[in-house]
């Protein structure tokens, strides 16, 4: 009997123990000023446009404008979830005394399509063709008030990035190229995404005869949540590529 009294004590102590370094492990994490967009987003249609285009830059002795309304998009399916890109650019500005402009509007989503995973993050990410690419280029999103999405939020939190005054968020984007949408509720839903307003700034002149390549990739990653995290993780990307030359 006195065995089973102090076995039992033992395990109820070792219970005491692991509720309170689990209490002091989440109190200890920094906290995150999240943001979701106001507007909800509908899925987009990819089907039916190529996954690469190129654009073509003039030379002007006078600013210009002229409207694109072209359409990029990709999609990858497995049998747990469909995820996709659209990229809208909408039109090109020439300012022959300053930097060219590319405006458009960037869409991603991923969408279950069977089975319990649910969708930790989606993760929307850019890189260039060369480092001298890199340089001359800018990639920057509208303002925050413009996004539409559907069960995701983002880090507004005080960036952490060295002499930054801005948000997580806006700095993940401009130095990590990366905007990171999380399912911080672990929330079992069918469909999440965001869509934003893009601008393409190039720095360049037309007498370097470069030519800018900008990858924009789409990644989902889902598992199962619990208490201590998530299991069982898997990811699924696609892309779609953007010259302009």
């Amino acid at each position: 009997m006195r065995k089973r009294m102090k076995g039992l004590l033992i395990g109820i102590g070792a219970i005491i123990v692991i509720v309170i370094l689990l209490g002091a492990y989440f109190a200890s994490q920094p906290k995150v000023k999240w943001w979701k967009p106001y507007k909800e987003m509908e899925k987009p249609v990819v089907n039916s446009y190529p996954s690469m285009i190129i654009v073509y830059r003039n030379y002007s002795k006078e600013d210009y404008t002229i409207d694109l309304n072209k359409y990029i998009g990709n999609s990858s399916t497995n049998k747990n979830f469909e995820i996709g890109i659209v990229l809208r650019c909408s039109e090109y500005l020439y300012d022959n005394n300053s930097y060219d402009e590319l405006r458009g509007n960037l869409t991603a989503y991923a969408e279950r399509l069977s089975g319990d995973y649910i969708l930790q993050k989606l993760v929307i990410s850019y890189s260039y063709g060369s480092e001298k690419e890199d340089e001359y280029t800018g990639v920057e999103y509208a303002d925050t008030l413009a996004f539409e999405g559907t069960n995701l939020w983002y880090d507004r939190s005080p960036s952490t990035y060295p002499n930054s005054h801005d948000t997580m968020m806006l700095d993940e984007w401009i130095y990590a190229h990366k905007l990171v949408g999380v399912n911080k509720d672990k929330k079992n839903a069918d469909f999440y995404g965001v869509s934003f307003a893009i601008e393409i700034k190039l720095f360049d002149s037309l007498s370097l005869n470069l030519t800018h390549t900008i990858i924009f990739t789409v990644t989902a990653y889902y598992g199962h949540p619990s208490l201590l995290g998530w299991s069982d993780m898997h990811e699924l990307k696609t892309q779609v590529v953007l010259k302009i030359i």
